[in-house]
């Protein structure tokens, strides 16, 4: 089962809650990083971008007003590939295309129920999953590339 993570700046606050029930209710094993006071996107970012950097976490979602802020700072640290998303359909392809391993969402814009179907799909999705083999092997090799630019960016000092 997947290591999950979720943190929340202040107006996005909200829409975690649901999100934490909806995380219960399915069974995941997850962590809320929030904590008792209210986080900004800066920290709430940090958060899941450290913690999927580390590989404490596989997959995160993290929230703020419009979810541009968190997405910012999580794609910061190393390893991180965050998908700024709006919709089940990009969602899934976050995963399916990308590989990403954080979901971001802004709780101004995202409907409960929305949420809580776009963190199913992102969660239990697969990369490449259900792809034509010859574009799956492809995307593969493309991610491969990428992960290759993000080390060579981020060990330059």
């Amino acid at each position: 089962m997947k290591k999950l993570a979720i943190a929340a700046e202040a107006s996005a606050f909200h829409l975690k809650v649901k999100l934490v029930e909806f995380m219960k209710e399915k069974g995941y094993d997850f962590t809320d990083l929030t904590g008792e006071s209210m986080m900004s996107y800066i920290e709430a970012g940090k958060a899941v971008g450290e913690g999927v950097s580390s590989g404490k976490y596989d997959i995160a979602v993290v929230l703020c007003g419009s979810g541009m802020g968190v997405n910012l700072v999580a794609n910061r640290y190393p390893g991180v590939y965050c998908g700024l998303c709006e919709s089940y359909d990009t969602a899934r392809m976050a995963r399916t295309i990308t590989n990403c391993n954080v979901l971001a969402m802004g709780g101004n814009f995202i409907a409960y129920t929305l949420a809580c179907r776009m963190l199913e799909v992102f969660v239990e999705t697969e990369f490449t999953e259900d792809m034509d083999p010859e574009l799956a092997s492809a995307l593969k090799n493309w991610y491969a590339d990428m992960n290759k630019l993000d080390m060579e960016l981020h060990n330059k000092g």
